[in-house]
């Protein structure tokens, strides 16, 4: 709901898809160079309660933005606070997605944690598009203020929530020793013994790490690129309106969930995402800069979320999975650094290309970018430890 009422203001404030673009951004540079500053630290303390802590900082900027809102202040303080607020998230996001991932990988079998990552994030896409949904109600009858005070509520909510759903003492120090154990019963892209299996040498493990943080760079940047885009793109098609660029937000969360459900339900494999999420998305982008039928751009935009989603789901799970597990934290601030270097310039590139390019140039350079990345997967051959990791065949 926030960052939807953030792009749309931002877009409304400035009429600049480049202003969209930097405010965009702004929610993934900061969590990159803090989080690779203090990465040693990630594996450090009680997630649970450096979870509760961080999330005391989203409550706070959501409620700064209702009051700078609320107060009419102009256009040049609003966008400033906007970008406050989103560089604070940027640091936040970056340090919870570590906390989050010590605290499931501490806490369950690997098998049970894959799911549970999966889950997670669906459930999180499922509140992205009701908040979405919400936003646009609210963004139709002009009650900017009214959405960062409910983000503000939910965030709240959500930190009553942490409180009350983890144990009062530190998980560091009980000594779990389920996610060590295989599940040996388990097939597919949750089998837990060829999760450990890529990690019999130093070697082998460099490797897949090493491809984990290559290949989250497409797809992690192509999210945000996308949210950026979206914000002219409903203006082209639906001229003067907030109630379209809400359903395209909805529309994008809805695909996320279902990227989320696939997976969860083994539908749709993990090695099947790798080999096949580019070249499809790059097909979809292509097809979403020939076509301004409200309804067809819609359905394209959903599914192309989805595919893209899928991809950054399979990340996600390889991140928890593939280090050492005295070393989750770590090379989770690692990847989310690259995938929030990824996110900020694609957000920047975005804003400049509608603005240089048009919306057409802009889509036509993501399907490009997604095309070359398809090709050089299949160019690098599959890696042995790869698919072991996935339970690719």
């Amino acid at each position: 709901m926030q960052a939807v009422s953030i792009m749309w203001a931002s877009y409304r404030l400035s009429h600049n898809a480049l202003v969209t673009g930097a405010m965009n951004a702004a929610a993934y540079l900061p969590g990159v160079v803090l989080g690779l500053l203090i990465r040693k630290r990630a594996d450090n303390g009680d997630p649970a309660h450096r979870l509760s802590l961080t999330n005391w900082v989203l409550f706070a900027g959501s409620a700064l933005l209702t009051l700078v809102w609320m107060a009419g202040s102009p256009p040049g303080p609003a966008l400033g606070a906007f970008a406050v607020v989103q560089c604070s998230l940027s640091f936040v996001k970056t340090m919870n997605k570590a906390h989050a991932g010590r605290f499931i990988r501490q806490g369950y079998p690997a098998s049970e944690a894959i799911r549970l990552r999966q889950r997670s994030t669906s459930l999180g896409q499922v509140g992205g598009a009701v908040g979405g949904g919400a936003a646009g109600v609210l963004l139709g009858i002009g009650a900017v203020g009214w959405c960062f005070a409910t983000a503000a509520l939910l965030y709240l909510a959500g930190l009553v929530a942490v409180r009350l759903a983890t144990p009062s003492t530190p998980r560091d120090e009980e000594k779990p020793t389920a996610a060590a154990e295989p599940a040996t019963k388990d097939t597919g892209q949750a089998a837990a013994p060829e999760m450990r299996k890529p990690m019999q040498s130093p070697s082998d493990g460099s490797r897949v790490l090493r491809a984990i943080l290559l290949y989250s760079f497409p797809s992690s940047g192509s999210l945000p690129f996308l949210s950026t885009v979206a914000v002219p793109l409903a203006q082209t098609v639906a001229p003067g309106s907030g109630d379209f660029y809400a359903v395209l937000s909805v529309a994008a969360m809805s695909g996320g969930f279902l990227a989320g459900t696939a997976l969860t339900s083994r539908r749709l494999s993990s090695g099947l995402v790798l080999r096949a999420a580019f070249p499809v998305a790059a097909a979809l982008a292509a097809g979403t800069a020939l076509t301004r039928w409200p309804a067809a751009v819609v359905v394209l935009f959903l599914v192309l979320n989805a595919v893209l989603t899928a991809h950054v789901m399979v990340m996600q799970v390889l991140t928890n999975q593939a280090p050492p597990e005295d070393q989750v934290g770590r090379f989770a601030v690692v990847r989310n650094a690259v995938a929030g270097t990824a996110k900020f310039t694609a957000s920047l590139l975005a804003g400049w290309l509608v603005e240089s390019l048009g919306l057409v140039g802009a889509w036509i350079a993501l399907a490009v970018v997604l095309a070359a990345a398809g090709l050089r997967w299949r160019s690098l051959g599959r890696s042995r430890e790869m698919e072991t990791l996935v339970g690719a065949n």
